[in-house]
Formats: C-alpha cells, structure tokens, sequence
C-alpha cells in the first residue's frame, strides 16, 4: 500500500493467503491493528475451508475465532500461543509434551 500515508492515514489490510499456492485468497481492510479481531468474518466468509488447516498469529488466538472456524467453516485451526494467552499456555504446559515435535 505504498503511498497511502500521503492520503492521510496509512491504510492497512489484512489477508488470508494459501500456503500451498503463494496465492492472497482474499483481503479486508481493517482501522487499526485491534480491529484485525473483527476483520476474521469478512475475510474468511466467502472462502470454501471445510477441511482446510487455517493458521492465525497470536492475536488470534481467541475462543470465538477458533467456535466460527470449526462450527461455521468446517475448518481445522493451528494457532500460535503466547503470552497474551497465559492460561492456555499453562495448559499446554501442562501435557508435558516436551519431547513431542513442534
């Protein structure tokens, strides 16, 4: 979005991009990096992903995105876990799965 700070603010989009294809599947805009939260639905509505593997980065760790990827899309999740998830951390911690692969 080169150039778009010099219309007033700098325009920033949120994609979901297939891994296997190197192909944007589709784009939303979203206000501010909070939003990005809110931008799940629209991005994702209009894809087929019924038995596909969507990953997020942490921020989208969220029970409500992972309920709207199993129950509506069908799909199969792969999130990452950090520390802005602490509970669900220590319970990952918890298996004690330190010798399985990542």
């Amino acid at each position: 979005m080169r150039g778009s700070r010099d219309q007033g603010r700098a325009r920033q989009l949120v994609a979901a991009f297939g891994h296997n294809s190197s192909v944007v599947l589709n784009q939303v805009e979203v206000a501010d990096k909070a939003s990005e939260l809110k931008a799940v639905k629209p991005l994702l509505d209009p894809l087929p992903l019924a038995g596909r593997v969507v990953t997020a980065d942490a921020l989208h760790t969220q029970i409500e995105t992972a309920r709207y990827l199993v129950e509506e899309k069908k799909a199969h999740y792969l999130y990452t876990v950090k520390d802005n998830q602490p509970t669900l951390k220590a319970d990952i911690a918890s298996l004690g799965m330190e010798a399985s692969p990542p």
